[in-house]
């Protein structure tokens, strides 16, 4: 069964890119993967999340929902990873693997025949997406590797070697929107797999959200999108702590990190919005390798 949250993320992505706001990320086959099924859907959460809606606003909830929760996170690590891929790409060669891809467009896309694509999911997930893909772009056939993967139990090295990965290549890995959901401990254990692999000057993207103080507190953003995602089926574990994110990374083979706070990412990504903010708590890290 396809994560309600992937879902809710590329409805996010979509309702962004056919809004008349000043965009920060754009994507337009997002809607396409939704549907109508998860529109609703997305709905009837805000309406159990949110406040009654406002008079006179068209479809108030579904919109204020993902405003608060979810495109302050999504819009600003899909913008930074691509921008990164772009930069590499105009170079040379660039492998973009994005673990945890979920539906993920960039394949779609993309238009560099410097990028090799190499999406890493688990197997349901990867179904949806194909069977979509075959039924909605008929006319598009684009330079992805769907590599299925189970990340508990499946070696990294392997999945990737075995889909024709090629460790002498420079390659961004993009680790978005996964940390949310396992301990630290296994994150970096991931981390140490891809630093095996990762030609020179590879980087690694990835976001967390630091770990809340006062985990009884249930009126923090993190503690009503841990509800959301609970709402979804899916349980968020705890979040991280800033130092130790730093400290296991470098144990994991990183050459480099820089940590972008909310701070950082309001100045890059939301100064010129009037209806967005960065999420409160939630990181991006950059990583050289």
């Amino acid at each position: 069964m396809i994560s309600k949250t992937a879902l809710l993320c590329a409805l996010a992505r979509a309702v962004h890119t056919h809004s008349k706001c000043e965009k920060i990320f754009e994507d337009e086959f997002a809607l396409d993967f939704v549907g109508l099924k998860e529109y609703r859907h997305a709905r009837n959460l805000a309406r159990t999340f949110l406040p009654a809606k406002k008079p006179g606003v068209k479809d108030y909830l579904t919109k204020d929902l993902l405003n608060q929760y979810f495109l302050p996170i999504v819009l600003p690590r899909n913008r930074f990873a691509e921008d990164i891929v772009d930069t590499k790409q105009k170079t040379g060669d660039v492998q973009y693997v994005l673990l945890g891809a979920g539906l993920d467009s960039f394949a779609l896309r993309n238009k560099s025949q410097n990028v090799d694509v190499f999406e890493l999911d688990l197997y349901e997930t990867q179904v949806f997406k194909i069977e979509r893909m075959r039924e909605l772009f008929t006319k598009r056939r684009p330079k992805v590797h769907f590599v299925e993967i189970d990340f508990n139990k499946d070696s990294i090295i392997d999945r990737l070697m075995n889909a024709g990965f090629n460790p002498k290549k420079r390659s961004v890995f993009s680790i978005l929107g996964v940390s949310y959901y396992i301990p630290i401990e296994i994150f970096f254990k991931t981390i140490s797999q891809i630093s095996q692999i990762a030609a020179t000057n590879s980087v690694v993207v990835f976001d967390y959200y630091e770990k809340e103080r006062n985990s009884a507190d249930s009126t923090t953003k993190i503690s009503r999108l841990k509800q959301i995602a609970a709402a979804c089926g899916e349980r968020m574990a705890d979040g991280y702590d800033p130092a130790q994110v730093i400290e296991l990374a470098k144990k994991s083979g990183i050459k480099y990190c820089h940590d972008l706070t909310p701070k950082d990412l309001d100045e890059a990504f939301f100064k010129d919005s009037t209806e967005l903010s960065a999420f409160e708590g939630v990181h991006l890290i950059y990583c050289g390798l």
